[in-house]
């Protein structure tokens, strides 16, 4: 999982990964463990289908971020401004997998390779195309990065959770 939102005003941003929540205001960052946010929920919570506890964040300029889920849906709100993003099927597990490695989200067959090793790619560009059951699947990249190693050609038949790519991050400059 790695969610970015931003501010209308651009004056604030919320980073939720695998590992923390990081709050920008300004040039001023705060950050928070993954694991104050999500916890694994109750039999009780599963049961029901139901949604996450809301957690609240005092933030030192006396704003609160409030971040909760509801089934497959991660909702935060800050500053008067509230975000959501839906999960995939495979970021319902919160406190997520940080892996460089790109995996098969289901079987399929690859059609397109759009990716060059060593060429750096910025978040939600397309890298590969799997064809399954007739359907198209573009693999985006999850975050800004650049490609390492490319472990599947055209036409080469792979599985689920078969590794298609292997990326490294790239991390934005701080200025």
């Amino acid at each position: 999982m790695n969610f970015h939102f931003e501010s209308k005003d651009k004056s604030h941003s919320v980073t939720v990964n695998g590992q923390y929540v990081r709050v920008t205001l300004g040039i001023r960052i705060e950050e928070f463990d993954i694991s104050a946010v999500f916890k694994e929920p109750t039999e009780e919570v599963k049961k029901t289908d139901s949604f996450s506890k809301p957690r609240t964040f005092h933030l030192n300029d006396g704003n609160i971020l409030t971040v909760f889920q509801v089934r497959n849906e991660i909702f935060l709100h800050s500053k008067g401004e509230t975000w959501s993003r839906k999960l995939h099927e495979k970021d319902f597990s919160i406190g997520g997998d940080n892996s460089p490695e790109i995996k098969s989200p289901m079987p399929g067959k690859v059609v397109q390779v759009i990716c060059e090793v060593g060429k750096e790619y910025k978040k939600g560009e397309g890298l590969m195309v799997l064809e399954a059951m007739k359907m198209e699947n573009l693999i985006k990249s999850p975050y800004a990065s650049r490609v390492v190693e490319c472990k599947k050609v055209v036409g080469e038949i792979v599985g689920q959770d078969e590794v298609l790519l292997v990326l490294e991050r790239i991390e934005p400059e701080m200025t």
